[in-house]
């Protein structure tokens, strides 16, 4: 395989910034309960499996489009009660192409989270997710 990637290779600092930069854009509008973003929560949503097994589905899930390569894809979307992933979107401006292989892998992930608490009750997050490639 020609292309490896490695994912998340920035700084906490860097996804801090990142977080607060696209919540404001992405918050979602559902029918049902409220969506909070993940300021808002006194505990936030968390993969079941940790955070390498979205990483490694990623990375052999991820077809790249005959296009320049970008840096990043800044995905948002909501962790239901039940754990499992709403309202997929891409944030940031790239590509068409970027963009709906982003949201295609991210639809084909079906491991479930621990949904966020606020309030000791469980309830719907907004996640900002952002996805860095390193290409070899």
């Amino acid at each position: 395989m020609k292309f490896i990637i490695f994912f998340l290779l920035f700084s906490l600092a860097s996804f801090a910034q990142t977080t607060e930069e696209y919540a404001k854009k992405s918050h979602h509008n559902l029918p049902g309960e409220k969506v909070y973003l993940e300021s808002e929560v006194e505990i936030k949503p968390k993969l079941m499996y940790g955070d390498n097994a979205m990483y490694r589905f990623i990375s052999r899930s991820f077809k790249f489009p005959n296009e320049p390569a970008i840096p990043k894809i800044v995905c948002s979307f909501v962790i239901e009660l039940d754990g499992s992933i709403s309202d997929i979107k891409v944030v940031n401006n790239i590509s068409e192409s970027y963009k709906k292989e982003a949201v295609r892998v991210l639809k084909l992930f079906k491991e479930p989270w621990y949904p966020a608490v606020k309030n000791n009750q469980q309830v719907r997050c907004q996640i900002i997710y952002p996805i860095q490639f390193d290409r070899l």
